[in-house]
């Protein structure tokens, strides 16, 4: 899953769990889920493995991990919730956490048959509020009091994006998610089978009629 300026790998080692129990006691992760949590590498990868969440890397064009997302099916089929996190203070506002998400729903959608993908945000979180207001992303609701954060109770934003929705937005932009395998492959693999069906529904008239098939022509 590559993008302009970074792209989502798998976590690949205790290295990465090492980072994400970093980000998960800094800043970074108040901002991305109401609180920090001061975690060891192996009781990150033990969490992470127990709430059957699927958590990929980002990375940037040098192949730095420089955050994180995740997503986790929900009850039904086809429903998702996802989060993200970009680690360095001095990385926010790059871009990084809008590409990361983008990508992440791509594959949600165009690889794993997403219908509806769910997100939260808590209201002290500027720069995720802004795309709730202004992307493709539906609100639909809040929660009260819903974080404790600096002493305080704080309300959450609740919204989704539909399946049809997400598509409707990137045809709006004139793009369109990337494909794993060329369209002519496709295209051509089809081809090749109706080419098939045809032979064959012609071998099978000829003998019903008493002539001689494609098929005998070559015995």
């Amino acid at each position: 899953m590559q993008g302009e300026y970074v792209s989502l790998r798998p976590i690949q080692g205790r290295q990465d769990y090492e980072l994400i129990a970093r980000w998960s006691s800094s800043v970074a992760s108040a901002y991305s889920s109401g609180g920090q949590a001061f975690v060891t590498a192996e009781e990150m990868e033990s969490l992470v493995a127990q709430h059957g969440i699927t958590y990929l890397m980002v990375v940037d064009q040098s192949g730095e991990p420089v955050g994180g997302v995740t997503y986790k099916q929900l009850t039904y089929p086809g429903n998702f919730e996802v989060g993200n996190v970009v680690g360095a203070a001095e990385l926010w506002g790059l871009g990084y956490g809008m590409e990361s998400m983008h990508l992440l729903l791509d594959h949600l959608f165009h690889q794993r048959n997403a219908h509806r993908v769910h997100l939260m945000a808590g209201l002290y979180n500027k720069q995720m509020v802004q795309i709730f207001l202004k992307g493709p992303i539906k609100v639909e609701g809040v929660l009260r009091d819903f974080f404790f954060l600096d002493g305080d109770y704080h309300d959450c934003l609740v919204g989704s994006i539909l399946r049809n929705e997400y598509y409707g937005f990137l045809t709006r932009l004139g793009t369109s998610p990337a494909n794993l395998i060329p369209q002519d492959d496709k295209s051509d693999a089809r081809r090749m089978l109706q080419e098939q069906y045809e032979r064959i529904s012609a071998d099978r008239l000829a003998r019903m009629n008493g002539g001689v098939s494609d098929a005998d022509t070559r015995v």
